[in-house]
Order: structure tokens, then sequence, then C-alpha cells
């Protein structure tokens, strides 16, 4: 179908992605159907289908935004880091900064929390352009080659964010903060670094 004004069009795109983008954080992907996004949208079913095929085209395109978008915000800044200790404490205070974004808050419940129930999340990250494992992955290869093995630096990248993953889940998004004692982020930051520097200095 000739789309008369592509601006407009792009602009409508995009407010469904974000409509659906909280239908499936806060209900489920897979609970969520073509009739809740066009509701949500205050539009027509018939409608919404001249924006997207199908509801895996939303996921899909919601992924490919959000993700792109974070990787041109912090990639660069990550991959300019000059040590193992400043790399590690920048990833995870602007982690830790993006949850407090009700928007990437919800990115993340549903990367995190709902692509276990559902194969087409993690089909969707794996087929996303903008996803670039090898780009993170370098992140943490450029100060770890030569002191471990490309598995054992996976290994950690995967346990260092894991870490920060969890303190996220715990202090973001629940009703009241379910850490045992409360503390502030960056003491929390500071001392997950500490751990992981002290482990690769330890192996040395």
């Amino acid at each position: 179908m000739k789309v008369l004004d592509p601006a407009a069009f792009q602009i409508r795109k995009e407010t469904i992605l974000q409509h659906a983008r909280h239908l499936f954080a806060n209900r489920g992907y897979a609970e969520t159907s073509m009739d809740d996004i066009a509701h949500a949208c205050s539009i027509q079913k018939a409608s919404l289908y001249h924006y997207f095929e199908s509801k895996q085209e939303i996921l899909q395109q919601m992924v490919d935004l959000e993700v792109s978008e974070w990787w041109a915000t912090r990639l660069k800044d990550y991959q300019s880091s000059p040590n193992l200790r400043e790399t590690l404490h920048l990833i995870g205070t602007m982690f830790l900064k993006d949850m407090n974004d009700i928007r990437r808050q919800e990115f993340f419940k549903i990367v995190h929390f709902e692509s276990h129930k559902n194969p087409a999340i993690q089909k969707a990250l794996k087929e996303s352009p903008t996803h670039n494992r090898n780009g993170f992955y370098a992140v943490f290869a450029r100060h770890l080659d030569g002191k471990l093995p490309q598995v054992k630096i996976a290994m950690f990248m995967t346990q260092f964010m894991g870490g920060l993953i969890h303190y996220a889940s715990l202090t973001r998004l629940r009703t009241e903060n379910m850490c045992y004692e409360p503390f502030e982020d960056a003491a929390y930051v500071d001392q997950l670094v500490e751990i992981f520097v002290k482990g690769i200095h330890a192996v040395e």
C-alpha cells in the first residue's frame, strides 16, 4: 500500500512499538494479542496490519529499535575506556542508570523475564542486525586477551553482567527493594568491580 506521508507513517509505527513494548513487559508476549495492541493505540485492528504484518514483526522491530539505540549510546564509551577496572565500572554505572528509565525497564523485563517462556523473543534478539554480540565481547576481550582463554572471557562477561542483572531485578523491578541490606548503587558497582578485578589478578 502506498504511504502518502512517510514521516507520519514512521511516527505511527514507533508509537505502536512503544505501546507493544509496554504490553509485552506487563502482560507478557504470549498473552498480548494484536487486538490488545490495536486497542492500546486507539486504532482498528485492520489499521494495525497496515503497519505490521504480525505480532512477531512488531516484536522484531521493537527489539531492533531498542538494541540499536543502546549500542549507539553505550558501546563506543565502553570501547574507549582505558583499563579493565574503569571499563567494568562504566558498564555497571551506565547499566543501572539505564534501569531507572521506564522504557529500559520494560525492555529489560521482556528480554530477561519473558524470553525463557517464549522462544520468539530469543529469536528476535538473534535475528536483530543491531545486536552486536561480538562488539560487546570485544569490550571485555580487549583487556583480558592473554590473561584468559576465549571461553573464560565469555564466562567472565556472563558472570559480571549476571551480577548486575540480578541486582537490577531486585532493586528496579520489584515493588520494594528486595536486598537484605539496602545500599547505594555506587557501592554495589564498586564492590562488584573489585571482586572481578581481584579475580583476574589471581589468575595472572
